[in-house]
């Protein structure tokens, strides 16, 4: 169970019988929003009505979004306060300007050192590599199989036992506001990610840490853990479009790959692994953007991209809208505006090995009129790419905003 509390976002476990729990590490609770602001929304929103003139244009050598994501959430802080930003972000208040340095970082102010498993008390002593996995126990990915069944047959409990569970350990996410990934659990250990940005491998047992990971940004997606030659690889992507590969045994980095080269690009649902490929779907948060009225909207197009497996070599790449955005109208600000646009893929894909087909899921059009495959579910044959069929789940009729 992951929960948030005033002390931050905790991973809890439940046993049957209270056990030794791990050391825990301290955290010291913010004080309020101003001082931990949340809300990747108003992020973007204030991002793209202050900074987007120069830095998604490159005017002047402006870097863009992805180059800005190097920096630190304090650093960008102290650039827009007292550095060379300053005189450009006279206009925002303090909250704004804090909410613009989380978005651009990436994570949480205060998460970057705080999060690392080597300022933490509750290392494990004996790092052994993960044992055998045991597909009748453990929980890989966010759905437990190709199928996204999340149907566990071997549970270890009944559900006349659930009441007499006890806390057994608790692990804190050093100032994070939320860990939305479903926990994987594989051969004795629980790997988990949070919007701090760090991945970590804990022990099942008693919740020490074995290693942890620090990706560009948030990790939203659950851990897809699979096997490549002599090692197993632990799969997930971040806020900012970014597909990872580590050892999970160790943390070290295999491979990272850039998905999507839209500024606004997210990985949300969990990466599936079939085959020796690794299958990311991508989304975007676009939308928030187009609330401003110089903001071009809209030019992000959900896509699935294929990647072997093991190197991190793109295989395909299939764009939930084949049409590429093209230019529409412009408002009565003289802003142009683009499409179509959106359909982007939130959710981990699903996969039926016999019928050679992948299932997604796609959100809404970001444009006017919406296109077929929003809002749908589509099969891809995961071989090629190649769209197989596509079924529209919203009213026909609806076809936008009237």
């Amino acid at each position: 169970m992951i929960s948030k509390t005033r002390r931050g976002v905790v991973l809890a476990v439940a046993a049957l019988l209270l056990a030794a729990s791990a050391p825990a590490q301290v955290l010291t609770a913010p004080n309020s929003d101003a001082d931990h602001p949340q809300g990747t929304n108003f992020g973007i929103f204030a991002f793209t009505g202050n900074c987007a003139g120069c830095h998604d244009s490159g005017r002047g050598g402006a870097p863009d979004r992805y180059a800005l994501n190097r920096l630190t959430p304090e650093q960008v802080l102290a650039s827009i306060t007292t550095g060379s930003m300053a005189q450009y972000a006279k206009s925002l208040s303090d909250l704004e300007r804090k909410v613009v340095s989380v978005y651009v970082g990436g994570r949480p102010l205060g998460s970057a050192a705080a999060g690392d498993a080597s300022a933490m008390n509750n290392q494990c002593t004996a790092r052994k590599p993960p044992g055998n996995s045991s597909s009748t126990l453990d929980w890989n990915g966010w759905g437990f199989d190709l199928g996204n069944s999340r149907f566990q047959r071997s549970p270890g409990l009944s559900a006349a036992q659930v009441p007499n569970l006890k806390l057994k350990w608790a692990f804190g996410f050093p100032n994070g506001n939320s860990a939305y990934g479903q926990p994987t659990i594989m051969a004795g250990r629980v790997f988990v990610g949070a919007d701090t940005g760090f991945v970590y491998s804990l022990d099942a047992a008693t919740g020490c840490v074995n290693w942890s990971f620090k990706a560009n940004a948030g990790v939203r997606t659950a851990i897809s853990i699979g096997k490549s030659q002599t090692r197993q690889l632990a799969y997930f992507g971040d806020i900012k479009g970014n597909v990872y590969a580590v050892d999970a045994g160790t943390g070290v980095q295999a491979w990272t790959q850039r998905a999507d080269k839209h500024p606004i690009a997210r990985i949300t649902g969990a990466p599936i692994l079939a085959e020796g490929r690794l299958y990311v779907p991508v989304a975007s948060l676009e939308e928030s953007g187009g609330g401003n009225p110089n903001y071009p909207c809209c030019t992000f197009r959900g896509s699935v991209v294929a990647y072997d497996a093991q190197t991190g070599k793109q295989i395909w790449k299939t764009y939930t809208i084949p049409q590429e955005p093209k230019p529409l109208k412009k408002t009565s600000k003289g802003t142009q505006l683009w499409g179509p646009a959106g359909a982007g893929i939130w959710s981990s894909p699903t996969i039926d090995l016999k019928r050679r087909a992948l299932y997604v899921a796609t959100g809404n059009s970001y444009t006017f009129p919406a296109v077929d495959t929003s809002d749908a579910v589509i099969a891809i044959d995961p071989r090629e790419g190649a769209e197989v069929v596509t079924y529209e789940i919203r009213i026909p009729t609806d076809k936008g905003p009237k």
